[in-house]
């Protein structure tokens, strides 16, 4: 059974994998705070856990198939 804490991780994880992709697959750390609307810590906080589903490269984050793969799994499942 996945806990409180566990389900509200996971949904900021989706709100930042669903703003890369919404930036055409990659997004500055400025566009990823202005669609989620989460704090500067939260999203670096999330970001250094997401390593499997996001990649950085200069000054973008780019969606890995992993990433890709995680927001279909979830699409529907999980209210944001």
């Amino acid at each position: 059974m996945i806990g409180e804490t566990q389900l509200r991780a996971r949904r900021t994880r989706i709100k930042i994998l669903q703003a890369i992709v919404d930036s055409n697959g990659s997004a500055g750390f400025s566009e990823i705070k202005y669609a989620t609307d989460l704090s500067t810590g939260s999203i670096y906080y999330h970001l250094g856990r997401m390593v499997r589903y996001v990649i950085k490269k200069s000054k973008h984050y780019y969606i890995t198939n992993e990433g890709l793969e995680l927001l279909r799994e979830n699409k529907g499942t999980t209210a944001m």
